[in-house]
């Protein structure tokens, strides 16, 4: 199932072979392959982040995630990020997609408004759509074919050169299997170095990113990202409960103003 994450998100549904993008302010779409029906399950999860300053201080923050995936495929993902302040409320903002009723919805607690678009049909959803407020755009389109080869993309330099785009391709380290909460997953630890003078750096920037993932529910039950740019991330599953989750949790609270919304298609942007 495709998402978008960032500090507010939305959930795609999956669509067989087409891939879908989200766009909306300040999030970077992340297109994945439909996945196989899985159990219902609820898991609990920690997410902890800590920077270490160049005098050795500390910065730590903790937030914690809500996953549910019910029988008929509804999914929700909420986050509670920790108060800012003393005096001040966490803050928790909560997205579902329910491909039952062809919806993703939203909601963010400090505003207490919830917003629901409702999709178009699935046998109209090719090309692009944007919301009636135009702050959110979607798009499907059809993936590559199984073996084809990446696209050649290419950028333009100074002076009207054409190079090949570059990117740092991790090398992967498969960790074998453990069990997390009572759940086998299976780990793979990515490594990605950016060589000394790349970005002018004096020494190599090494970073990694440790995954481990439980097939059966198709969830990530520990991720573990190591940057020295950025600091250090845990997300680590504290509880699961398997079987169906309740109901409520997929629909925006009580008192919560709640506005809907259509998709309507639009031109698609033009390729870079």
């Amino acid at each position: 199932m495709p998402t978008v994450h960032a500090r507010s998100f939305l959930l795609a549904p999956a669509l067989g072979l087409a891939m879908v993008g989200v766009y909306a302010a300040g999030q970077t779409p992340q297109v994945r392959p439909q996945q196989r029906p899985r159990p219902p399950y609820t898991a609990e999860l920690k997410i902890t982040h800590v920077q270490t300053l160049a005098n050795g201080t500390t910065i730590t923050n903790e937030s914690t995630e809500l996953e549910a995936l019910d029988a008929q495929g509804r999914r929700l993902r909420s986050t509670t990020y920790q108060a800012p302040g003393p005096g001040e409320a966490a803050r928790t903002t909560a997205n579902v997609s329910d491909p039952v009723e062809g919806t993703q919805s939203s909601w963010e607690s400090t505003t207490k408004k919830a917003r629901v678009v409702r999709l178009p049909p699935e046998d109209q959803r090719k090309g692009c759509w944007t919301s009636d407020e135009g702050n959110m755009r979607m798009s499907w389109y059809e993936g590559p074919k199984p073996g084809a080869p990446a696209p050649n993309r290419t950028v333009v330099a100074g002076g009207g050169t054409i190079v090949p785009a570059q990117r740092q391709v991790p090398a992967a380290e498969k960790l074998g299997t453990t069990t997390i909460q009572g759940v086998e997953a299976r780990g793979v630890r990515f490594t990605t170095t950016i060589a000394a003078g790349e970005m002018g750096n004096d020494q190599p920037i090494v970073s990694t990113n440790e995954v481990w993932s439980a097939p059966q529910f198709g969830l990530t039950v520990r991720e573990v990202t190591d940057d020295p740019r950025t600091g250090k991330t845990t997300r680590e599953l504290v509880s699961l409960t398997k079987g169906e989750p309740d109901p409520s949790l997929f629909e925006p609270p009580e008192g919560y103003e709640v506005v809907t919304e259509q998709l309507h298609q639009v031109s698609c942007p033009a390729a870079r």
